[in-house]
């Protein structure tokens, strides 16, 4: 299991609406990272669809104690154990460290509906760039 988690949307650090505090306790930031995908504006939040196309900017937290911390990251994204569908899925994928290092992360990419959606050209939730 890995011990990284990959943010890139309303629980990194600096994202409105302070959903960061959910990585507390049990982690620790591990700074900037990438990962390969799109995103789409889903209004409120964004969602991130594996693609070898695009760039997803985001930043990476190392789990201290993974088990906790997914387990509350599952419920805020709504792919808990016996939740209804909400679109999101956690996997596991490439994050690149602003280095180049790769290394194994969890991150939420997003499974539901496209149409209506646009695509946020710039890879960054919190620059929201089109």
């Amino acid at each position: 299991m890995s011990e990284w988690v990959f943010v890139y949307g309303s629980l990194r650090r600096g994202a409105p609406g302070g959903m960061s505090r959910l990585l507390q306790p049990g982690s620790r930031p591990g700074g900037r990272a990438r990962v390969r995908g799109r995103l789409l504006d889903l209004g409120a939040w964004p969602g991130l669809v594996a693609d070898v196309t695009g760039w997803v900017q985001g930043e990476l937290h190392h789990l201290r104690d993974p088990d906790q911390v997914l387990a509350r990251l599952d419920c805020y994204e709504g792919c808990a154990s016996g939740q209804p569908t909400s679109g999101f899925q956690r996997i596991e994928m490439q994050a690149f460290r602003s280095g180049g290092r790769a290394v194994r992360a969890w991150a939420y990419v997003y499974t539901g509906t496209r149409a209506g959606r646009a695509w946020m050209i710039s890879g960054d939730w919190l620059r929201r760039g089109r």
